[in-house]
């Protein structure tokens, strides 16, 4: 049996707690986050970070169970940036919603040459507009009843005997869907590694859900993950989402109409990449608007008014900078109000 293990988990300069791990030391870094959440009792996004001896102590991004060791000292990084008062309970403060906005709007080119680490928050009556960035580590949904009462008679099971399960296709098929719908709450084109993360989260909160045989433990539900996801964004194709009909063949240049050419989709943090109008507002109604900013941004102390209009119109604004990656003149003569100063504070 492995030797118990305890580690300094520093939250803020003010509090920081020992851990104690009965079994030995988590065999990986997202165990730990998860091990952390339920000792804790810690809410929301956050990495973790190292004290590492070949850099004077210096903190270290966590990377590999292999750099830490019993009574290491590791620091909880969180997504927001919430203060944090002696005394006061961790669970409330730390959320993954973003409260910030940057000025990618005003991008001459939206090509993957130009990355922007931005957190764009949309009109609120937008209904499927994203205003959370990739988490740290991916949250498992609850599944439905049938399926999570028997992942959960099966986990039981494999920590009394170490059985794993061979889910039938139903459960499988529930699983799946319930991640694939968890993802596109996020994004709905996901990278490599981004597939590892779910997969690996999976079978850390499951772990009946190994493969035996796999290097990784959950191979099989990453490729499983990406069939899933590709059936899904053929539904929302046909549902009309514009995240997703901006890269079907016919927006494709002549001579380039392959699915995997030029695919647009997020960089980094950026969230509501790609927006739906809001309830009840369509392409020509938005425009019309759109013309109307054009004389109302020329009135004095009128910056309420064109505030509200300028919100109005996000959605057909960011449909137009991804679809059509237009110049910074162009673009500023179609929209002059994001570039007067109460717009760009509002962005900054």
């Amino acid at each position: 049996m492995a030797a118990m293990v305890k580690l300094r988990i520093i939250f803020s300069e003010n509090d920081s707690r020992r851990l104690i791990f009965p079994n030995g030391m988590p065999e990986s870094v997202n165990e730990l986050v998860q091990q952390i959440k339920g000792q804790c009792g810690v809410n929301g996004d956050f990495r973790l970070q190292f004290m590492d001896a070949e850099f004077g102590n210096e903190f270290t991004n966590l990377e590999s169970m292999s750099d830490i060791q019993d009574k290491s000292t590791i620091k909880v990084i969180f997504s927001s940036v919430a203060p944090v008062e002696p005394g006061e309970p961790l669970l409330p403060l730390y959320s993954s919603a973003a409260t910030s906005r940057t000025l990618d709007d005003s991008s001459s080119l939206s090509s993957p040459g130009n990355s922007f680490d931005t957190d764009i928050l949309s009109s609120p009556e937008s209904t499927s507009s994203r205003a959370t960035a990739w988490p740290d580590v991916f949250p498992i949904p609850r599944f439905s009843y049938d399926t999570q009462l028997q992942l959960d008679r099966a986990n039981a099971t494999f920590k009394e005997t170490g059985a794993l399960l061979n889910p039938d296709h139903k459960i499988k098929s529930a699983i799946l869907d319930g991640l694939a719908e968890t993802i596109v709450q996020y994004k709905v084109y996901l990278s490599d590694r981004e597939f590892d993360e779910v997969a690996e989260a999976l079978v850390t909160t499951h772990p009946c859900l190994k493969e035996p045989g796999s290097v990784t433990g959950y191979g099989g539900w990453k490729t499983s993950l990406k069939y899933k996801l590709a059936n899904y964004r053929t539904k929302l194709r046909r549902l009309g989402c514009p995240e997703v009909t901006v890269n079907s063949l016919k927006h494709k240049p002549d001579g380039k109409c392959t699915p995997a050419y030029g695919v647009k989709k997020p960089k980094k943090a950026e969230v509501n990449y790609c927006p739906t109008y809001p309830a009840g507002e369509t392409a020509e109604t938005l425009e019309e608007i759109r013309v109307d900013l054009l004389s109302e941004v020329k009135k004095k102390n009128n910056d309420h008014r064109v505030a509200a209009m300028m919100e109005k119109t996000f959605a057909l604004r960011r449909q137009e900078v991804v679809r059509e990656a237009p110049m910074i003149a162009d673009f500023k003569m179609r929209w002059p109000a994001l570039f007067h100063v109460c717009e760009v504070i509002e962005w900054v």
